[in-house]
């Protein structure tokens, strides 16, 4: 059975049919949905955009006098311009096209002294500036194919534009507007980062909301923004030893399976609990391993546990250093860590305290805070990728000093056991958060790291790493189905550029029984998926 991997893939008006929300969840949407400003912070897969996009829906419903305005920067990896605030052009030009957009759908207008303050060009009709900003959006989206000059003496400075949205609110009978920014800037280019996180803050007013979904790990906030004091900061973190984690995950489930898979799921409870489990919290993982499922038993759910993260997750880790060659001795040097010194560690702890009849086990491990900076580099890239989670800071371990405790995803730890499926159960009741491997400042595994430091990117080598990518065959993108990519090679669409290439309309005509609904999923979710390939 196939499963909606991403929320790109669900039409709008199925997104609440298929939400299942926690306590938790619904106290990151009221923040979305409140006044104040407010970043989402989570691993890939985790339902950062799911719920932007519930808190979204639930503004258009419940507030008469608010206006959402989504929008995806998930495009940047192909912004590259010599405008030194290339980004944050880009982003004000993008965003000013989607709230014109909304606003036309809705029906509203835009008065032409609003139309005025919103293009330098002294344009005084919506549809003149919503043309004009298409046309500098295109031009930026288009500039990694060697168009490094984009004209932006149109786009209004920031005070119009804000002085234009209060205009336009007073107009239709509007309190607020809420932005949703999603995919907020490329991971790996911190000047894109800052200057997103620059107009993030220049954009607040008494008329305007700024939300944003970011990833651990990698935000680069820059000097100007600090986000404990300039907006609401909320985590999506599902702890695994939650009581009503397992409810959760299976709701979730349950919402995209027939009948058939949720008896079966039922029937084998041990299954299900440990690929919940081993998720660590991540929804998209769970219903990818569930999906590689052939049959839904113990043999086949051993097998997918240690493909998927004695293989699968350390593959995908290690291809960020293949993409971008300035971090590449950061990212092997923080999966050697993991694999040769964490979680061994984590086993021969355990495994000594079974042999003297101990009951707890641990899948933590905890680092000095004056470890050296390349180690947090590594650490923190492998938050990025969600094998590895932060709970906390300023932890005592031996000898009252002070560190970080991080948690290991459960399927990384679980999948060394011969059967992990078998062993889940008494494993996952003795688990203390209290217990684990200590790696000091000086512990020897960093004896090859001292020296190391990510660089990065120069333009050059960005351009260069990102020309190989594009050229990569579609293959490469593991969350398009086998049908998609047979179709888009019938169609001769063989390169992640080609692809990217293509418009809806392109995959209509080009690709046999495509129609129009049809080819907008295969776009979105082909694009979210090129695109998240390229930003890491």
């Amino acid at each position: 059975m196939a499963f909606y991997l991403r929320t790109e893939s669900i039409k709008s008006e199925e997104l609440m049919d298929l939400s299942v929300l926690s306590s938790s969840d619904q106290a990151i949407i009221s923040a979305l949905k409140s006044a104040e400003p407010c970043l989402v912070e989570g691993s890939r897969g985790t339902g950062k955009s799911f719920l932007m996009r519930v808190a979204e829906s639930q503004i258009e419903t419940d507030k008469s006098g608010s206006l959402p305005v989504f929008v995806s920067f998930n495009i940047s990896s192909l912004v590259t311009t010599e405008d030194p605030l290339q980004f944050y052009h880009w982003m004000l030009a993008k965003s000013l096209k989607a709230l014109i957009n909304k606003l036309r759908k809705k029906g509203l207008s835009v008065s032409p002294f609003a139309a005025g303050l919103l293009s330098k060009d002294e344009f005084d009709t919506q549809e003149d500036v919503e043309r004009d900003l298409r046309e500098i959006v295109k031009r930026f989206e288009e500039s990694y194919r060697g168009n490094k000059s984009v004209d932006v003496s149109s786009l209004p400075d920031i005070e119009d534009v804000k002085e234009a949205i209060e205009e336009v609110c007073s107009e239709n009978g509007l309190d607020r507007i809420y932005f949703f920014f999603d995919e907020a800037a490329h991971v790996f280019r911190p000047d894109q980062q800052r200057q997103f996180f620059s107009l993030y803050k220049d954009l607040r007013s008494p008329y305007i909301t700024c939300n944003a979904a970011i990833y651990p790990g990698v935000t680069y906030f820059g000097d100007s923004f600090e986000p404990n004091h300039d907006c609401i900061y909320r985590r999506i973190d599902r702890n695994i030893t939650d009581s009503d984690y397992l409810q959760y995950f299976r709701d979730i489930v349950d919402k995209q399976a027939d009948e058939n898979l949720k008896g079966t799921l039922i029937a084998q409870a041990s299954v299900f609990n440990t690929l919940a489990l081993a998720s660590g919290g991540n929804p998209r993982i769970l219903l990818k391993t569930i999906q590689d499922l052939e049959k839904v038993n113990l043999t086949f759910a051993n097998s997918v546990l240690k493909t998927f993260y004695r293989g699968q997750i350390w593959a995908e880790h290690t291809e960020l250093g293949e993409k971008y060659a300035g971090h590449k001795k950061i990212v092997d040097w923080g999966r050697d860590f993991l694999e040769q010194h964490v979680i061994p560690a984590i086993e021969n702890y355990n495994n000594l305290r079974k042999e003297r009849n101990i009951s707890e086990r641990t899948i933590y491990f905890w680092v000095h805070k004056d470890c050296p900076a390349s180690v947090k580099e590594a650490l923190r890239l492998l938050s990025y990728t969600g094998i590895i989670r932060k709970v906390d800071a300023s932890i005592r371990a031996t000898r009252s000093e002070l560190g970080s405790r991080y948690e290991v995803k459960y399927g990384c730890v679980i999948a060394s056991e011969s059967s992990p499926v078998s062993q889940s159960r008494e494993f996952f009741e003795k688990i203390s958060v209290k217990k684990f491997p200590e790696f000091g400042k000086n512990h020897p595994s960093y004896l090859d790291i001292k020296d190391i430091e990510a660089s990065q990117l120069t333009d050059v080598q960005y351009i260069g790493a990102l020309e190989k990518m594009l050229s990569k065959p579609v293959d490469v993108l593991p969350l398009l189905t086998e049908w998609q990519k047979r179709k888009l090679k019938e169609a001769n669409i063989r390169t992640i550029e080609q692809l990217h290439l293509n418009t809806e309309e392109d995959l209509i005509e080009q690709i046999y029984r495509v129609g129009p609904v049809r080819a907008r999923i295969m776009k979105n979710a082909a694009t979210a998926e090129l695109l998240e390939y390229l930003s890491g």
